[in-house]
């Protein structure tokens, strides 16, 4: 696989994930948030585990373990955040990650990313402002750094993703999820909220299944060919597939502001494509004249 491969199958990645939205829109009706989670990622844990000992893969446990620890931080202070923010202010901080992951590669790497991409970050992140709405409304201060935190999370998260190119995807995934089944295991229960799926099982195998075990497994093996930086901007089309969703299934209008809030994504994806394009031609050349 090259970059360019890997750019449109994380593209199909934030289909799946975008429709996330509604499956998860469909379990919260009977299951409390760390109850659900607690289900989606035990299943998927359990399908990676037993499909990572078939094909004789080494469980990485200690990377595992810290990528479970910051997802299962951020995920929580995501859902708790939302509680006290206004839905559309929580949608655009959240967002912030195409503008925190360039930063933290930029660290990590000692190497600043590329002018493209952060004319794509800022592209992508005004279109988050316009998709959601405007980042207006009542919310408070305890819940913009709750989601600052989620935000700065899933970014350094997939840095952290980006560094372990030596891994078994499907491995690194399981123990992932198998961290972050405890975790919301033991919330689920501290809270007194386990409960078994019942009405919420078609939405939570979705999730489970499609968004987390495939979803998941298929990023860490796109992020072997593609900067996280660059990934991150392809993850902000996932609100515009699930603005598209929410209209075709829920009914849900779209706004003229909201539509060019999808195109100025759609524009920041298409300039990474171009640059990738760029790359690839400028490395062949190279290669041809011996370079």
């Amino acid at each position: 696989m090259n970059s360019k491969k890997a750019h449109w199958l994380l593209v199909a990645l934030t289909i799946i994930w975008g429709y996330s939205f509604i499956a998860i829109s469909d379990a919260a009706k009977t299951l409390a948030p760390e109850t659900l989670l607690f289900w989606r990622f035990l299943i998927a844990s359990g399908i990676l585990t037993v499909m990572a000992i078939m094909r004789k893969a080494r469980l990485p446990w200690k990377e595992g373990t810290i990528a479970g620890i910051m997802f299962s931080i951020s995920y929580l202070a995501q859902t708790v955040g939302l509680v006290h923010t206004n839905a559309s202010v929580a949608a655009f901080i959240t967002g912030l990650l195409v503008i925190f992951t360039p930063m933290f590669e930029g660290i990590m790497n000692k190497k600043a990313p590329s002018v493209q991409v952060w004319i794509s970050s800022l592209i992508a992140l005004g279109g988050t402002y316009l998709l959601v709405g405007g980042a207006s409304g009542s919310s408070s201060l305890y819940g913009i750094i709750l989601l600052l935190i989620c935000s700065i999370g899933f970014s350094i998260h997939l840095v952290y993703i980006g560094d372990k190119n030596h891994l078994d995807p499907i491995a690194f995934v399981a123990v992932q999820c198998l961290v972050m089944t405890l975790f919301f295991s033991v919330l689920a229960m501290g809270n007194n909220t386990f409960a078994w799926p019942g009405a919420g099982l078609r939405g939570v195998l979705f999730l489970a299944l499609l968004a987390t075990a495939l979803g998941l497994s298929l990023q860490v093996y796109a992020q072997k060919y593609i900067r996280p930086s660059k990934a991150s901007l392809i993850f902000s089309l996932e609100p515009v597939f699930a603005t598209i969703f929410a209209a075709i299934i829920l009914g849900e209008a779209m706004t003229k502001q909201s539509l060019i809030g999808m195109a100025l994504i759609f524009l920041a994806t298409i300039i990474v494509e171009i640059e990738f394009n760029w790359q690839t031609q400028n490395e062949t050349s190279q290669q041809e004249n011996g370079l």
